[in-house]
């Protein structure tokens, strides 16, 4: 009985065996027939999403840099099934810059887990049409305030001094710049959206800041788990959390919408909200790219992109200048040299500033805070570098690979400002930067935030010299929290007042 029961059991594992060695043969037989790019197999259902969250736990890289070392197995254009969808990743400039424009790669995947967290009608507006009238429209309505101009420095400039006041109370004393430096470049954007700014000390701001934050962990990198529904069961207790935050959210937006619709004057509007308003009145029901339902959700994600991405770098910023104290000082040094002790940094003097400027096009280089960027979906069967992708497939543009790309970037794990200037001395930009991807979805709110990283940065290192904490002698991490924004490691740090 023992030794037929071992029988059993060895001839079950043997067809276990040959099963998983024929799907794997199967597999790579129709991705060849298929001229997809190459890729690892995955299991049935699942795909390789078992195997992507083992290798996360068991090397203790992120999900870029495995992919990026996957790029050296497979090349820089790879595909694997996640889910039952086919995930294409791209590893390199060339390819991510030729793919974005492609207008067959324009579209954002739908997901049902993104309406069953509360975000009604996102489907329709990440599509075609309905996407490029609502990024038209509210790149028209920000412009219209001023946003992007030279002449909406006066109002970052103001907020700046807000900022550096809150930073001179603590006097000398340790501090962590999180919630100052969100508060901050938020308020830029809720003087466009809200028509008005928040106190530091505001509890209720505050909150709704911090669920922003945790919201940006949670999604995951790339956003990805949003797209595949299996993957909410991995973690089901940040899908949860996830779910209370943007309901939160959405509550405080909608409240700040009715107040306005209660005293807004149609003729005179003061802000985004009223100009939505405004919109969706005049539209008297018809089909329109503004929505009652979807104006929410439109809010939120000029809020999110408008402080997240801008307060992250800067936090960045702050922790390499701590880490090379020789870098700020230099810096400090240029700006004293063109600026003066009398006056503050203003964009006009950027030109003057190329070691300024190129130190932080390396903090964005370095740093690159949207490893993965956001999830593209293939509208129509399309190609990427000769490779067939079919329709709905997904595809990801792995930046943090093009950042750390050593055929791009000499050394590339180094800190140096040095390789955004020329023989001269002079800026010289770098079409293989990245941090607000590029083509057809490049970021919406780029030249803001552009714009909002030039002007806080010099003026708090006109202002300050940012240094650890008084008998402090640990070494400063450069590791980053993942999502799908990587932030750093939460850190204190202390300011000396220049004279």
């Amino acid at each position: 009985m023992t030794v037929l029961s071992g029988e059993v059991l060895g001839f079950g594992i043997q067809t276990i065996i040959l099963c998983v060695a024929a799907f794997a043969m199967m597999s790579w037989w129709l991705q060849n027939a298929k001229n997809l790019p190459p890729g690892p197999w995955g299991w049935p259902l699942v795909g390789y999403l078992p195997n992507l969250v083992v290798s996360v736990y068991r090397t203790g890289l992120n999900p870029h840099q495995l992919f990026a070392r996957m790029a050296t197995k497979y090349g820089p254009v790879f595909s694997m099934r996640i889910g039952g969808k086919l995930v294409v990743v791209l590893n390199k400039h060339r390819i991510i810059k030729e793919a974005f424009q492609n207008p067959h790669i324009s579209s954002r995947p739908t997901s049902q887990t993104v309406e069953e967290l509360g975000l009604s009608g996102v489907n329709h507006r990440l599509q075609g049409e309905a996407w490029r009238k609502e990024r038209r429209f509210m790149l028209t309505t920000l412009r219209s305030f001023g946003v992007g101009k030279r002449s909406f420095e006066e109002c970052i400039a103001e907020e700046t001094k807000y900022l550096t006041q809150e930073i001179t109370n603590f006097n000398a004393t340790p501090f962590d710049p999180q919630s100052l430096f969100n508060n901050a470049t938020s308020n830029i954007i809720c003087s466009v959206i809200f028509g008005k700014r928040y106190g530091y000390s505001d509890s209720i701001f505050k909150y709704l800041l911090s669920l922003f934050d945790e919201n940006a962990r949670l999604i995951g990198a790339g956003g990805l788990q949003l797209f595949f529904p299996i993957a909410k069961y991995f973690q089901l207790s940040h899908y949860k959390q996830l779910k209370n935050n943007i309901s939160s959210q959405l509550k405080f937006i909608n409240d700040v919408v009715k107040q306005h619709e209660s005293v807004r004057d149609p003729d005179n509007p003061n802000d985004f909200i009223d100009v939505y308003l405004n919109e969706i009145e005049s539209s008297h029901g018809h089909d329109s790219h503004v929505k009652t339902k979807t104006m929410p959700l439109s809010i939120s994600t000029l809020f999110a992109a408008g402080t997240e991405t801008t307060s992250t770098t800067l936090r960045w910023a702050v922790k390499y200048m701590m880490a090379y104290p020789e870098i700020q000082k230099r810096v400090q040094l240029e700006i004293c040299s063109v600026v003066g002790s009398d006056r503050l940094p203003r964009l006009s003097d950027k030109d003057k500033l190329p070691f300024t400027a190129a130190t932080l096009l390396e903090i964005q280089r370095i740093s690159t805070i949207t490893p993965l960027g956001f999830p593209h979906k293939c509208g129509e069967d399309t190609s990427i570098d000769g490779y067939t992708i079919p329709k709905e497939s997904l595809v990801i543009s792995n930046i943090w690979a093009v950042h750390y790309d050593p055929d791009t970037w000499t050394n590339p794990e180094e800190f140096n400002p040095e390789r955004f200037l020329d023989k001269a001395g002079c800026l010289r930009e770098r079409e293989e930067l990245i941090p607000f991807s590029t083509g057809r979805r490049v970021c919406i709110g780029e030249n803001l935030a552009k714009m909002e990283l030039y002007i806080f940065f010099t003026h708090l290192l006109h202002r300050f010299t940012f240094k650890m904490p008084d008998g402090d002698s640990q070494p400063i991490s450069s590791k980053g929290v993942t999502g799908v924004i990587d932030t750093p490691v939460p850190y204190l740090t202390q300011v000396e007042i220049s004279d």
